[in-house]
């Protein structure tokens, strides 16, 4: 342990913890590492807008990732509540209305909102259910039960299909495509219904060029053929272009490629992006000279920009419109079937919020009143629906845009512009992220995402650090610091795919400690 990576009091972010509690008109985006306090700096921006008056516990939301998060955090900030007053009273002349506002926040603290994104979503909803277009008794659905709701209405939506003759069967045939093996693109849609993914209907390859790729093909195949023997080498086995041509001469004796699909499989089946050819083996061949003109004849049909390619790649477009207007349509019909029976997963939740409040300036400008702070944990893990809602929801609508709308009507925002482009109020949203912890992007949860919030913070905001740990020993530290700021492992400066390196700014332990530090065990063979 070296005495310059001990900390001693003051803390080195304490400028940074100070500006938490007392700039509470200031948007804030904090970055914090595991065991730097960040609950506990935000519990303390939650009561000091207690204690200063500038909200009361009804207009306080904090959003969290988990529910035993959320959990903690409402035990926390309850037993901090309960502290101050204490403290309060202690003193010899107690701020009467200080204490009035703390009081008055512990009676009601069931009034706040303390949960996750898609409870908050919820409860956002059920309170404008109606200008949602939804049923004020809609349920949200369990895991296990949304999976099996989007099951069966799969299973009767290709029913009803082929119950009406639906031309759309018939394209997916002449391509190809099992409705039923589409199962998979429709339960992504469902799960990303705010990706828009364009598929412009293309139309299939000319029978001008797909003539004289075929003839090519043909001639290919009875090459191969011919220079192959009945059965491999003895313990040896066929390579893989050798398996590729046996293959495509069994399936042209039985189909002859007279369907589109079959014919286009055979094609792909030789086509490679490159710039890698394919391989032989020669001495698996009759002739070698002749397997290595094979070989390259199959590399000019088949591998980079080559004719063959070129229509598959065509083929593969057409194949994918088809797929995704299948796939969009019923993912539609599904949402409206989840609104119609009033039973709601949790990306509904995020997507008809994220709708409300893009859609209708008198209901956003009076849920931006009714919750006027807005602190979010683990911003890292905030998906772009999510981060949208948090945006709307802190910002007024734009000047101009239905602010001459009724308390009570619904107004569209004609125009309005990008959610990223939002200004929150001052003060209205505070945000404590880790862009190392930054692991779910198989969510969504993108750490570009999250670069690009805090370059947006620094607009309309201010952006902090507490780097001091609170967890963990300065021996663990040094080590640490020692191995990762080596070069090779983390960047300096932050890129748009990594965080940077940040030290480990340890604590000395306040009491005596009787043995401390790594230690290394040497196990003898």
């Amino acid at each position: 342990m070296t005495d310059a990576h001990v900390l001693n009091l003051p803390l080195p972010d304490a400028p940074a913890r100070q500006r938490i509690a007392e700039e509470l008109d200031t948007n804030l985006l904090v970055e914090a590492g595991a065991g730097s306090g960040k609950t506990t700096a935000l519990v303390g921006r939650m009561v000091a807008l207690l204690r200063s008056g500038s909200a009361t516990v009804d207009q306080i939301a904090a959003v969290t990732f988990t529910r035993k998060a959320a959990s903690e955090l409402r035990e926390r900030f309850q037993t901090s509540i309960e502290e101050h007053i204490r403290m309060e009273r202690g003193r010899g002349a107690p701020d009467a209305l200080v204490l009035d506002r703390l009081v008055r926040g512990l009676d009601e603290i069931d009034r706040s909102f303390i949960g996750t994104i898609h409870s908050f979503c919820g409860r956002l909803l059920r309170e404008r259910p109606l200008e949602a277009g939804l049923d004020p008794g809609f349920e949200e659905l369990p895991v296990e039960e949304r999976v099996l709701l989007r099951q069966r209405f799969w299973d009767s939506y290709l029913e009803r299909l082929s119950r009406d003759s639906d031309p759309v069967l018939e394209d997916l045939s002449q391509a190809g495509l099992r409705p039923a093996s589409l199962a998979g693109l429709f339960e992504y849609l469902v799960e990303n219904p705010d990706v828009d993914f364009p598929a412009d209907l293309t139309d299939m390859p000319s029978m001008t060029a797909l003539g004289s790729v075929r003839a090519e093909l043909e001639e290919i195949v009875a090459r191969g053929w011919e220079l192959m023997d009945d059965l491999p080498p003895a313990g040896k086995e066929w390579d893989s272009l050798q398996k590729k041509i046996r293959q495509l001469h069994f399936e042209h004796d039985i189909t002859g490629w007279t369907e589109p699909a079959d014919l286009f499989g055979a094609i792909a089946l030789l086509c490679k992006p490159g710039p890698r050819g394919h391989a032989v083996t020669l001495n698996r061949w009759r002739q070698k000279d002749m397997a290595k003109a094979l070989r390259d004849r199959v590399d000019a049909f088949g591998v980079g920009d080559t004719p063959g390619n070129t229509l598959v790649n065509q083929w593969y477009a057409h194949r994918y419109a088809l797929a995704i207007r299948l796939g969009r349509h019923a993912a539609a019909e599904f949402a409206a079937h989840r609104l119609r029976v009033g039973k709601l997963d949790f990306q509904d939740l995020l997507v008809l919020a994220a709708r409300l409040l893009r859609t209708d300036a008198g209901v956003r400008r009076q849920l931006g009143d009714r919750y006027q702070r807005l602190l979010v944990d683990e911003f890292q893990d905030t998906d772009p629906l999510q981060a949208e809602i948090m945006l709307l929801l802190s910002s007024p609508p734009i000047e101009g845009k239905g602010d001459d709308a009724q308390e009570d009507n619904v107004t569209p925002i004609e125009g309005e512009p990008d959610w990223r482009l939002s200004v929150p109020r001052p003060g209205a949203l505070f945000v404590v992220g880790d862009p190392k912890q930054s692991i779910y992007r198989f969510r969504r949860a993108d750490i570009q995402l999250y670069g690009f919030v805090k370059e947006r913070f620094r607009d309309f905001g201010e952006v902090l650090t507490l780097s001091t740990n609170f967890r963990s020993r300065p021996a663990i530290g040094d080590l640490v610091n020692a191995v990762f700021a080596e070069p090779g492992f983390f960047a300096s400066e932050a890129t748009a795919e990594q965080a940077s390196f940040e030290r480990l700014e340890t604590r000395p332990p306040t009491d005596p400690v009787p043995c401390e530090g790594v230690f290394t065990y040497d196990i003898a063979p």
